[in-house]
């Protein structure tokens, strides 16, 4: 009869623990996972790559671009060529890190992306004054690193970013492709558009903004990672003059 009791009480206590831990689980994962992606990336201080992009955009013709991308970190950009400048900034490099500074993570859940399982977090600006206010990621769990990112930039459209990852040498996994796809978003299914409570940042305000949808494909290509890239880099694209 004893042994009964304590059996009881210990399963009672099992569920319990179990209970508790569904309640305060899904955010302590969340904020590992992030932990995770971000690992990845701690060692690349700052990369040199060629990278090429293919626009398909409709009523848009824009023949194929290619340019030398420069990084540091935090977030330091710098292109040799203008025309980089309509590419959507929050994907072009993806560094986890920021995102863990300045997003809050929550689990939505599990899918199947590409055949493979993956987790999906929303992610909530930590600061009202940080856009997009939201993010929806997909985190590969074999490699810890962003599949997919959504968010809504401007107008109504959604932006989705899907990456592939290469590894590169000192064994950094790095982007090999990202393909941003710009789609209208339809007027009867708003749920989208509220939940994702996004400003255009300020890289679009200067790109032309008419409601088209397509895609953008970028490729990275040699890559040389952590070669102590000067500040001058991408203080020459601020003092570059302006139009008038």
């Amino acid at each position: 009869m004893k042994r009964t009791i304590v059996f009881t009480v210990l399963f009672a206590s099992i569920l319990f623990v179990s209970a508790q831990a569904q309640k305060k689980g899904p955010d302590a994962s969340a904020g590992a996972m992030m932990l995770n992606t971000a690992k990845g990336f701690e060692g690349v201080r700052d990369f040199v790559a060629t990278i090429e992009a293919e626009v398909d955009m409709e009523r848009m013709r824009v023949p194929k671009m290619s340019a030398t991308m420069y990084f540091k970190k935090p977030d330091k950009v710098h292109f040799s060529s203008t025309n980089f400048a309509m590419l959507p900034r929050e994907g072009i490099v993806l560094n986890p890190s920021r995102l863990r500074e300045r997003y809050e993570p929550k689990i939505l859940g599990d899918e199947i992306l590409d055949g493979r399982n993956v987790h999906k977090l929303e992610l909530t600006a930590r600061e009202a004054k940080i856009r997009p206010g939201r993010l929806i990621l997909w985190v590969d769990p074999a490699t810890w690193t962003i599949s997919r990112m959504e968010t809504v930039p401007y107008q109504g459209r959604t932006l989705r970013l899907q990456f592939t990852y290469e590894l590169q040498a000192g064994g950094f996994l790095l982007p090999k492709t990202m393909k941003a796809s710009f789609e209208l978003a339809a007027r009867d299914t708003s749920e989208r558009q509220l939940n994702l409570d996004v400003q255009a940042p300020p890289q679009f305000d200067e790109a032309p903004r008419p409601s088209r949808s397509g895609s953008i494909t970028v490729k990275y290509l040699e890559y040389k990672v952590n070669v102590g890239l000067s500040d001058d880099i991408f203080e020459k694209r601020d003092e570059a003059p302006k139009a008038k």
